[in-house]
């Protein structure tokens, strides 16, 4: 009986150990997945294999392990790397522009947009002037017309 509890609690203790495992090892790849590899072109840390991003990922898991938050993880690479580090650029400063400039293009062609429309409907609605003498040619050219019929 006492050999059956003790299997029992070393499987149990393995099996919390194996889970906790699991979830350090999600955290390190959801952390790595917003960091640029420094080597490869626009990939993540998470998808490199490249031996810098496996470093980096032991980085992470280490500092996971310590007891750091995600955003202290991120804000020492950056202060490693740069702003660069990171596939989504902070909002401040130059990178505002790369938040605001797409909002503020298509609010622009928007506004281009529902002006040329306007412009266009106000044309079509505009009956366009003729002269006198223009309005007696027309109205001859279709007596003629008639009379031929």
């Amino acid at each position: 009986m006492f050999y059956l509890v003790l299997v029992a609690l070393v499987a149990g203790f393995s099996l919390a150990q194996s889970e906790g495992g699991t979830t350090i090892e999600r955290r390190v790849f959801e952390i790595a997945g917003k960091l640029r590899c420094p080597i490869c072109v626009s990939e993540s840390v998470a998808a490199s294999s490249s031996q810098i991003a496996i470093t980096m990922r032991e980085e992470i898991q280490e500092q996971l392990e310590a007891g750091l938050s995600e955003s202290q993880i991120l804000a020492g690479f950056q202060a490693s790397y740069g702003d660069w580090v990171l596939l989504e650029p902070p909002r401040r400063g130059v990178h505002l522009l790369v938040w605001l400039l797409p909002v503020a293009a298509g609010a622009a062609g928007l506004v281009l947009l529902i002006g040329f429309m306007r412009r266009w409907t106000r044309a079509a609605a505009e009956v366009p002037a003729a002269s006198e003498a223009e309005l007696e040619r027309v109205r001859e050219a279709l007596d003629g017309d008639v009379d031929s019929e």
